[in-house]
């Protein structure tokens, strides 16, 4: 029902951590803390018990099951549970793993209340959350379900950028994407500059999540 209210898990292994956010979260009539974990092992044994489930706050670095593979089993095995990852750090490696592994969105533990509560309610109903990383147009045209020999076309992308595209969703640094693509790392910066104007998407991790979302790398890094 419409007026029900979202029903949350919050993973994390630091308990003073999960009794903040979960003070801060009551204060919201519209959401509800269901459960708490302190890792993955424990979710994947009160998952189950607490169905359903809309939305997991998920730590990224815990000890005995960490959030990436909490994440990839938790899309695998409810898929209609949405992951909103959490982080003490805005680093595009984490970032970029735990949205391959399936998470909607990411969130640094410092936002504010109505920050947090904003990303849940908007990954619960669109099953995705953009902050600054993500413009408009990509929202739209994640949004779309368009296959990516679409979407290149419209975006007017050449096979090199296509290519440059893709080895952002990896782990490469840039000057690995170079070598790995046989150019000069400036080529690469001229890459990287002509997808931000043409995408509208400011930086490494939105063209990852761009790359990841039109399906032109797999959960595996390959192509598809």
């Amino acid at each position: 029902m419409e007026n029900e209210p979202i029903r949350i898990a919050l993973v994390d292994d630091h308990a003073l951590f999960r009794s903040g956010i979960a003070a801060l979260l009551k204060e919201f009539d519209d959401l509800m803390i269901v459960f708490e974990a302190s890792n993955g092992k424990e979710l994947q044994f009160l998952l189950p018990e607490h169905q359903p489930i809309h939305v997991v706050l998920m730590d990224i670095k815990m000890p005995g099951l960490n959030g990436f593979d909490t994440t990839e089993w938790i899309s695998s095995n409810y898929p209609q549970t949405a992951v909103l990852a959490l982080s003490m750090f805005d680093e595009s490696t984490d970032i970029i793993k735990m949205l391959k592994a399936g998470a909607g969105g990411y969130l640094l533990k410092e936002s504010s209340p109505e920050e947090l509560y904003a990303a849940i309610t908007t990954i619960h109903r669109d099953g995705f959350f953009s902050n600054e990383l993500v413009s408009d147009k990509l929202i739209k045209s994640l949004k779309s379900g368009r296959h990516i020999e679409d979407w290149y076309e419209q975006y007017n992308l050449n096979q090199k950028e296509l290519e440059f595209l893709r080895l952002c969703a990896t782990e490469l640094t840039y000057k690995q994407i170079a070598e790995t693509m046989g150019v000069a790392e400036r080529t690469v910066e001229n890459y990287r500059q002509s997808l931000s104007e043409k995408l509208e998407i400011k930086n490494r991790v939105g063209l990852a999540l761009f790359a990841i979302k039109n399906k032109l790398v797999s959960l595996g890094n390959e192509t598809l």
